[in-house]
């Protein structure tokens, strides 16, 4: 709320929000929830798209829905909404307090409401009753039973069918919610959905913050970021604040408090002088301006490390760090520049009372090549905790997705995957090569995917055989068994490496086609029109195949393209993940 009120000036007032938004219900109805409030879990989004939620009682229905129990009734409840399935009532006397759920019930207040109408109850003993459900007091129920039971006979309801209520209503009481929890959860939860609907950019910029200590939360909401088309960019020093912001061009900024050994001190330093006199216009120009005193020599060369420089003219990251003959540094450079400066600009008057200006020249820009990309990322991963401007792996990510049948965080539990054969893929950041005490060479490297690192160990013939992809910076295909390391003990497990290959040879060696996957009714002649422009648009030679699922007859169809054919690519890929809920497979 205060990010929308520095940059669009309008004042938001939580309770003043509209429950009927319709941009708020196009989010739910996409399943569009990544980090909003209670309908974020994949499960929840997947039955928000098929429920198409248009008011809030839907909303409040989902949130107590959701949970082991009543979730089997999700399908029935979604089905009667949208005239699937017939809405029907034991008692038709039940429809006026059912009506809003379809006929399902729901929440204990409806119980308490129908058997007040239904049998008669005082308020008290349907609050008596809403306790027995809720705190699971069966003794309790079986004393109301013939209470409930007389009470439907005397106003006329078929007893029969007044059993049957209360059958259900036993069931119901394992799982039975309070309806004005669920609603004072929904609000909070709409809040957060009509934000993100309206001001993503500074919905999510306050989620990154709200998780900057926890790097894998982090990352999930970066790429949350960039399904939504949300560009989420590195620290700079003249646009980013202490925590993530937003950017004139509604682009996120990383905070320059997420930069190690950049402390909040040095931050408020650099957002205040920023603020006072303008931009920074060069690394001299921040060093003649700040407090170097503050901001120091380490707490610059990590904002160079994390690209908080790179918007300078004429400059990258890898001339900060270059030596002169002299072994200085040009960062070095530029602080001993900035101090002497500010020496110069503070001094005393001279004898007549005139201030001397400063007039020390600046040094002058070293002509160095450029880091490599792998180099570059790795040292911003140094001072950040991940990658931002990429990922080393992000041309690999196909392969991986699909030729990958564990990921390297998996591994660290590899015990579950006992006796089974593994494949996992990723960089290799570190390599030591050396030789043991009987003068046999043994291997060490680490390898890292988009989930995490691990170490591995190569011995005798499997070192020899595999060493030539020990290379620090090759992207590499690793199939593996788990394994005994001894035939004396089966318990002591072991990651027996197979076969290593590289990564860019993967693709083109394994793959024969794709095979989509969707359910009947996502086919409709917007849908086939779609598909046919992009299988038109990347023609080649790989099989084309869609499964097409029909859920309630659990009946499926393999459709074989016979007159197209496409070339696997990520453009293809990318295409293909503009629909909802479809899934892909290479063959």
């Amino acid at each position: 709320i205060k990010l929308i009120k520095e940059k669009h000036g309008v004042e938001i007032v939580t309770d003043d929000i509209p429950l009927d938004d319709a941009k708020t219900y196009e989010l739910y109805q996409k399943g569009n929830t990544n980090g909003t409030f209670q309908f974020e879990s994949p499960g929840m989004q997947k039955h928000l798209r098929a429920l198409k939620p248009d008011k809030f009682a839907d909303l409040i229905a989902m949130n107590a829905l959701y949970r082991p129990g009543p979730l089997e009734y999700i399908p029935n409840f979604i089905a009667r909404k949208h005239g699937h399935e017939e809405i029907t009532y034991d008692i038709p006397a039940m429809e006026e307090y059912l009506g809003e759920t379809y006929g399902i019930t729901v929440y204990q207040e409806q119980v308490m409401l129908l058997s007040q109408s239904l049998a008669g109850f005082s308020k008290g003993d349907a609050d008596v009753l809403r306790k027995a459900m809720g705190k699971k007091i069966f003794a309790l129920l079986e004393k109301l039973k013939p209470k409930f039971l007389d009470g439907c006979k005397e106003r006329g309801h078929d007893v029969k069918k007044a059993e049957k209520v209360w059958g259900d209503w036993e069931a119901f009481a394992a799982y039975a919610f309070n309806k004005s929890h669920s609603t004072c959860y929904s609000v909070v939860a709409y809040h957060t959905g009509y934000l993100k609907a309206h001001y993503p950019a500074e919905y999510m910029a306050s989620v990154l913050t709200h998780n900057m200590n926890d790097i894998k939360k982090v990352t999930f909401f970066m790429e949350e970021c960039k399904r939504q088309h949300i560009p989420v960019l590195g620290p700079d020093i003249n646009e980013s604040a202490y925590k993530f912001s937003v950017n004139d061009k509604g682009e996120i900024r990383f905070g320059l408090g997420a930069v190690k050994g950049v402390g909040g001190n040095a931050v408020d330093a650099i957002v205040r002088e920023r603020k006072e006199n303008g931009h920074f216009k060069s690394i001299f120009d921040v060093t003649k301006r700040v407090d170097l005193r503050t901001v120091n020599k380490r707490t610059l060369e990590n904002l160079a490390y994390s690209g908080a420089l790179d918007n300078f003219p004429d400059t990258h990251r890898g001339m900060y760090f270059y030596e002169e003959n002299d072994g200085i540094t040009y960062m070095n450079r530029a602080v001993k520049f900035g101090n002497a400066y500010q020496e110069q600009l503070n001094a005393p008057p001279d004898l007549f009372g005139n201030i001397m200006e400063a007039t020390i020249t600046e040094p002058a820009i070293p002509i160095v090549p450029k880091w490599d990309r792998l180099y570059e990322l790795s040292k911003e991963k140094e001072v950040v905790g991940i990658y931002i401007s990429g990922h080393p792996l992000d041309d690999y990510k196909l392969e991986i997705n699909n030729y990958c049948n564990v990921s390297i965080e998996q591994l660290k539990n590899f015990e579950q995957f006992n006796n089974k054969e593994i494949t996992f893929a990723g960089v290799v950041t570190e390599v030591i090569n050396r030789i043991d005490k009987n003068g046999n060479p043994f291997g060490i490297f680490t390898l890292e995917d988009f989930t995490e690192s691990k170490e591995f160990m190569l011995f005798r013939e499997d070192y020899l055989k595999l060493r030539m992809y020990l290379v620090q910076g090759s992207f590499v295909y690793v199939k593996a068994r788990v394994q005994a390391r001894y035939r004396n003990n089966p318990d002591k497990l072991e990651i027996k490496l197979i076969q290593i290959q590289l990564l860019s040879e993967m693709a083109e060696k394994v793959t024969k086609g794709i095979r989509v996957r969707l359910s009947l009714d996502q086919i409709t002649p917007s849908f086939n029109q779609k598909i046919k422009e992009i299988t038109e648009n990347h023609p080649g030679n790989h099989n084309f195949k869609m499964i097409v699922w029909e859920p309630k007859e659990k009946i499926w169809i393999e459709l074989l393209s016979r007159s197209h054919k496409v070339k696997v690519s990520r453009d293809l890929i990318k295409e293909l993940e503009t629909f909802p809920d479809i899934k892909y497979k290479l063959e």
